[in-house]
Order: C-alpha cells, then structure tokens, then sequence
C-alpha cells in the first residue's frame, strides 16, 4: 500500500525535458555545414598546390628540354650555314674565271669581224662609185601635185571622226581615250540596248494582253447580245403559237408573286468565288516576286538594271495584290448582302 501511494508523488516529481530550440537547431546546422565547405576547400587547396608543383616540375622539364633541341638545332644551322658559304665562294670563282674567259672570246671575235668589214667595204667601194655616178646623172623624179581644196576636206572629215570619239569614249574629258574607258562605254551600251529590248517586249506583252482581253470582251458581249435577243423573240413565238382567247369576264387582277432572286444570288457566288481565285493568285505572284527581289538586293553580282526590274515587278505584285483583295473583300460583303436578304 504505501508503494502504491508513493508512486503518484515520484510521477507528480519528474519533469520534462524542455523542447529543443527551432533556431539553435539552424544555426547549429549551418555551422556543421560550413565546417564541411571548410573542410572540402582545404583539401583541394593542399590538392591545387601539389598539382600546381608537379606542373611546375613537369613545365620545367619539358622547358630543359627544349632548350637544348634548340641548341642542336641552331648547331646543325650554322653549320650548313659555313658549308653553304663555302659552296658560294667556289661557284664565285668558277664564274669570275669563266666571264674572263668569255670577254677575251668576244674580244677577239669582234676583232676578227671588224677586219672582214673593212676588207669586204674596200672591195664594195669601186662598184659603189660606179654607181653613185650613174645615179647623178640621171634626173630627179617629179614631185606629184596636192589637191588643198581635197586636202581640206580630209584634215576636216578626220578632225570631225576624232571628235565624236572623243565624245563618246573620253568620259572625263582629259583629251586621251584609255581602255578601261572604252569598256565601260561598250558596256554602258550594251545594257542600254537590253534595257530597251526588254521595254519593248513588255511594251509588245501589253499590247498582245489588251488585243487579246478586247477581243474576249467583244465575244461576252456578243454573247450576251445574242441571249438578249433569243429571250426577246421567244416570247413573241409563244404568243403567235397560241389560240386567240375567249371573251370572258373581267377578273380582279391576282397580285404578283416576288420574282425569284435565286439567277442574282448565283452570280453574286460566281463573283465571289472568282474574286477569290484571283485574290489567291495575286498573293502567290506577289510573294515570289517579293522573294526574288530580297535574293537579288542580297547577292553583289546583280546588275542595277536588273535589280530595278525586279523592284518595278515587286511594287506591280504589290499594287495587284492590294486591288485583288479590295476587290474580293467587295463581292464578299455583296454576297453576303443577297443571301440575308
């Protein structure tokens, strides 16, 4: 019993252990791992300075190394060096003997012929005398006359031909004609000329377009003509094909049913539709037309009058595209109109 009883006192006695600190246990952990960081970075500094010896130790070497390749390298140089010095001297020698040589043979060559010429004009010189007595005698030949008025017109025609090639090759005017002038005259021209081959093509294109976008508005418009005129006399051979009608009664007129609108509507569609395909086709032609004038404004080796061919077709894809688009945004909203309505 009294076991029992002392049992509530010794609990009633102990106490808890207080609850560890949220910010002791941070900081504590923290500490623990800058302990390891400074661990860590002790060990791979001893590790950087032992590679740093051993590079050190191995640069060194190799720096020994190739010192003394160095040194066998300049030995085996100055020593062909002194053995291509001595080759030279030996040819010089060679050479010197030799043009000594050559000059006593030329020397005694020209000497030789000098003799041979006096002795061949000493046997020339008595033919020659003969000769020039003849020749004295005889009379001088008559000059022949000049025409100054034709001289004139020569001296004027040539004066005249040197300045329409001055005027058309000298570009900067200082009097000469060079090559590179001439040139790039020729080639001036040139372009010239394929620049207005490719107007009149375009200009002969146009023309071929408009006889040809004439001559199908004149055959829709025949056509067109022609309906009017079978649905005008169909009518009238109804009316003749029909028995003469009976005298009734007049009757209250029955009120008029609204004509079908269903012909408007299908041609609205077709509109709408054809607008459609040009718009597409517009957009096409400006795209690649638009690309080929970007690839030829980013290659060097374009010519400037193609270059501005290409941006004249650009600007004519553009301008087309922008009516085509007006023009299916047009039928668009009209077909849209009819079918509500």
């Amino acid at each position: 019993m009294l076991g029992f009883a002392l049992q509530p006192l010794m609990a009633g006695n102990h106490k808890k252990k207080p609850a560890p600190d949220r910010y002791i246990q941070n900081y504590e952990r923290k500490l623990a791992d800058l302990e390891k960081r400074k661990q860590d970075t002790d060990k791979m500094l001893k590790q950087a300075n032992t590679d740093f010896r051993e590079q050190t130790e191995r640069k060194q070497r190799e720096l020994k190394e190739l010192a003394e390749e160095y040194k066998q390298r300049e030995a085996r140089a100055q020593k062909a060096i002194k053995e291509f010095g001595e080759q030279q001297d030996s040819i010089s020698a060679a050479l010197k003997k030799y043009r000594i040589g050559l000059a006593a043979k030329q020397a005694t060559a020209a000497k030789k012929r000098q003799e041979e010429a006096k002795k061949t004009a000493a046997a020339k010189k008595p033919a020659e005398d003969a000769k020039r007595k003849i020749d004295s005698r005889k009379k001088p030949a008559p000059k022949a006359k000049v025409d100054l008025k034709n001289r004139e017109a020569i001296r004027k025609r040539a004066e005249e031909s040197r300045r329409a090639h001055l005027k058309r090759f000298d570009k900067n005017r200082d009097g000469k004609v060079t090559k590179e002038e001439t040139k790039a005259v020729l080639d001036q021209e040139a372009k010239q000329r394929e620049e207005a081959r490719k107007k009149i093509e375009e200009a002969n294109r146009k023309r071929e377009a408009a006889k040809k976008k004439a001559a199908e508005d004149a055959k829709r418009a025949s056509e067109a003509k022609r309906k009017r005129d079978e649905a005008r006399k169909k009518p009238n051979e109804v009316a003749r094909k029909k028995p003469a009608p009976k005298k009734v009664t007049p009757k209250k007129p029955a009120p008029k049913k609204p004509t079908s609108k269903k012909p408007d509507l299908d041609r609205l569609r077709a509109n709408y539709v054809k607008a459609q395909k040009n718009d597409q086709s517009a957009k096409g032609l400006y795209a690649k037309a638009k690309r080929a004038y970007d690839e030829a404004r980013g290659n060097k080796k374009t010519y400037k009058v193609d270059l501005e061919r290409l941006e004249k077709n650009y600007e004519r894809a553009k301008k087309n595209a922008y009516t085509m688009g007006r023009a299916l945004v047009s039928t668009k909203r009209a077909y849209e109109y009819a079918r509500r309505k």
